[in-house]
């Protein structure tokens, strides 16, 4: 590995610790700035549209400046880690993020806060796709699967971030006082873990990246995005609906509405932490099967729940629940590090294609859960769903793994 190069305070971050060690520990910080400050922006969503008074039409809409960002900006955001690095990229993003968030808060119109949302679709862009590139690095070096701990850090960030957002809003603190505050602590992070980010890519190819073959979607990343949008698309779906699903669906207490929505975040964050240790042993192909099967499968339960009726619905909606996160939990972290060591293509080109692709699974699958409700039940939206989670098989089957 590369001399590291010392960034503002962090030559006091782990000074004794081997350069292997503490470009990981760096890479976690990273990933988890990126969930904090994503997970802090949809806890305070409420808030920011009773500030503007915005109608629900109206605030769907505006939601979909993020996805809109995100997609407009993965060619650039692609060109420019491969052109100059995914460590300068991703302290430009550590930086711009949590500035973009404190904006939102601050945001006095509708139009301010679109701008804003397609500044943030496009720092988020910026941010997983040179912190996936970091994490691809690291993995040439380690020879291992080691990817799945960084994805896991962001879901731990998100775990925290509504934490805070729950005893800030029972204090009553203001949106943009709560945006700042996770902004300064952000960057004080980035300060200190910034210097240990990997100095080099294995693959940056600036030259590569500026010829039309290298942005071509081939086959094998088309059916790695086809994956990722398939699990993320079914992990918005919880994320928005789980709760609504709890207390509309299995008519719960609502005291009990957050319970499946808990079980689940309870085996994503415990699945990201073992999956690296399990796709080394059974190998990425199995993994990926075993997924696709738990989230369909643990959406199904979720829908035939309701038949139980009493405590045995909740108790099997909770189940299926837990299976999902089991099941979401190593697909898109699997699929970056897949895309990472696709040949022909730079490393921060592929990952910004699968990202992008997913992400907006992730985005678009709650407005559709919305519209299959009205038109008819929320039940039938959930089975939708677990339709769509099949794409995780179907795409493992396209592709040539081991």
């Amino acid at each position: 590995m590369r001399p590291r190069r010392d960034f503002l305070l962090s030559a006091c971050f782990l000074p004794r610790t081997p350069a292997p060690i503490r470009a990981r520990v760096a890479i976690c910080c990273s990933f988890f700035i990126q969930g904090v400050a994503f997970a802090t922006w949809c806890s305070r969503i409420p808030d920011v549209r009773d500030r503007l008074a915005l109608s629900e039409a109206a605030l769907g809409t505006l939601l979909l400046a993020i996805p809109v960002g995100q997609l407009i900006s993965m060619a650039p955001n692609g060109l420019l880690v491969a052109r100059f690095g995914s460590r300068r990229m991703l302290l430009l993003a550590g930086f711009l993020y949590p500035a973009i968030l404190l904006f939102l808060g601050l945001a006095p119109n509708v139009a301010s806060l679109a701008v804003g949302l397609l500044l943030a679709g496009f720092a988020a862009n910026l941010s997983n796709t040179a912190a996936n590139t970091q994490g691809v690095q690291l993995e040439h070096y380690y020879r291992r699967s080691i990817i799945a701990l960084f994805h896991g850090m962001w879901s731990l960030a998100g775990l925290a971030a509504v934490a805070l957002a729950m005893l800030l809003g029972r204090f009553g603190v203001p949106t943009w006082a709560h945006f700042g505050g996770v902004a300064l602590g952000a960057w004080a992070l980035l300060s200190c873990s910034g210097g240990a980010l990997l100095t080099f890519d294995r693959a940056p190819a600036p030259a590569a990246a500026r010829r039309g073959s290298a942005w071509r979607l081939t086959p094998f990343l088309f059916w790695l995005g086809v994956a990722s949008l398939g699990c993320m698309a079914c992990e918005g779906a919880i994320y928005d609906w789980g709760g609504v699903y709890f207390r509309d669906v299995l008519a719960v207490l609502p005291a009990h509405q957050s319970y499946g929505y808990f079980a689940y975040l309870c085996t994503m964050v415990t699945g990201r932490f073992v999956a690296d240790r399990i796709v080394n042993r059974l190998g990425p192909r199995r993994v990926l099967y075993a997924c696709g099967g738990f989230i369909s499968g643990g959406l199904a339960l979720a829908v035939c729940a309701p038949l139980l009726g009493g405590p045995a619905a909740m108790a099997a909606a909770m189940v299926g629940f837990a299976l999902m996160g089991c099941g979401t939990s190593a697909v898109v972290p699997l699929c970056c590090g897949l895309a990472g060591k696709a040949p022909g293509v730079p490393p921060s080109i592929a990952i910004a294609q699968i990202s992008t692709i997913g992400f907006f699974g992730f985005l678009a699958a709650p407005p559709l859960i919305g519209y299959v409700a009205h038109a008819a039940s929320l039940r039938l939206s959930f089975a939708v769903m677990a339709a769509i989670g099949l794409l995780v098989l179907l795409a493992t089957r396209r592709l040539r793994l081991p």
